[in-house]
């Protein structure tokens, strides 16, 4: 019967097929080709009943910016106070806070947030981090917010991080998305090291 099909329709058939291979052939790709630590966080829950601030204390770091040579680290010590320091060797940029406050913010569907004074949010740049303004970004999205889809988080003169754990047990501290329509999963990661003592404090 293909034999003696008219090539006209051979080729209608093969366009047809085609078009309906390629969208499953797209969505194989994607999954294939999504990093598994990036899955891992999209995947991620709430912190247990259990959490307390004292989990968060300790050094943490995030590398997986666009940047080439850059690495955003945060300590967070005890007496409730954190200090930011983000360097671009690429560019022979620092940047770094004073001692500032944080605190954690919790809601009654499990999720809970980290609030830095002062840090600033680096995954889009050096230029929107330091004039936030200019680029419109005050608001932020919450792509774990249940009950609005993306919940709006203001951050004007700090950083609001996500407190999430991942499959394997680990705590991670997730970035807002800066639009619903760009989703971004960098996040935070702690690193061997203890904070400076508290009676360091200034």
């Amino acid at each position: 019967m293909w034999k003696r099909m008219p090539i006209g329709c051979k080729v209608l058939l093969g366009l047809v097929g085609l078009a309906l291979v390629m969208p499953l052939l797209c969505i194989t790709c994607f999954y294939v080709s999504y990093p598994e630590h990036l899955k891992d966080i999209e995947e991620s829950a709430s912190p247990p009943l259990t959490f307390s601030e004292s989990d968060l204390v300790g050094i943490w770091e995030a590398k997986d910016y666009p940047c080439g040579q850059c690495i955003d680290r945060l300590i967070l010590r005890a007496n409730g106070t954190f200090k930011q320091i983000y360097r671009d060797t690429e560019r022979g940029y620092l940047y770094e806070t004073p001692w500032n406050k944080w605190w954690v913010e919790r809601f009654p569907d499990g999720r809970v947030y980290v609030h830095l004074e002062g840090a600033r949010y680096y995954p889009d740049g050096i230029e929107e981090a330091e004039n936030p303004e200019a680029f419109g970004r005050d608001i932020y999205h919450d792509p774990f917010d249940p009950e609005e889809g993306f919940g709006m988080v203001e951050m004007v003169g700090k950083l609001v991080l996500n407190v999430r754990v991942l499959r394997s047990g680990e705590l991670v501290l997730v970035h807002m998305w800066p639009s619903s329509e760009s989703p971004t999963w960098e996040a935070f990661h702690r690193v061997e090291g203890s904070p400076p003592e508290e009676a360091e404090v200034p």
